[in-house]
């Protein structure tokens, strides 16, 4: 079984008390808020982790993890991701964050991101 850090993320060995990537303790990251846990998820390597992390976001509503969703969104290559992120941040708050997603979509690539930049262009919410 592969452990990781619940902070960086980085892999670590099973009972490992102080990450040795970031230094994090790994007992006090146990006693982290659940919304804490879910935005630090979004940079999980396994890539489920970001995706299921985001639609949980995205369900609770969860404004403060807004600014997060943007900086993944700037750096993810991965469509599947990208597709949750922008699903997410459309859910949480389209109306101030639709001008800033579609900027960055435009700078990506995969053939299923253009298709998602089109439907967020043509909805005229937000």
């Amino acid at each position: 079984m592969i452990y990781y850090c619940s902070n960086c993320w980085k892999e670590i060995d099973m009972g490992i008390m102080l990450c040795p990537h970031c230094g994090a303790n790994q007992n006090k990251l146990k006693n982290e808020k659940f919304i804490d846990k879910l935005i630090k998820a979004l940079n999980h390597p396994e890539p489920e982790t970001p995706i299921r992390a985001a639609n949980i976001l995205s369900q609770l509503n969860v404004k403060e993890a807004v600014p997060f969703l943007i900086k993944k969104l700037k750096r993810e290559k991965d469509p599947f991701i990208i597709k949750a992120i922008v699903d997410a941040l459309v859910n949480i708050d389209l109306s101030g964050t639709k001008s800033e997603i579609i900027k960055i979509l435009s700078q990506s690539t995969p053939v299923t991101v253009k298709n998602l930049l089109k439907k967020l262009e043509n909805n005229k919410d937000g």
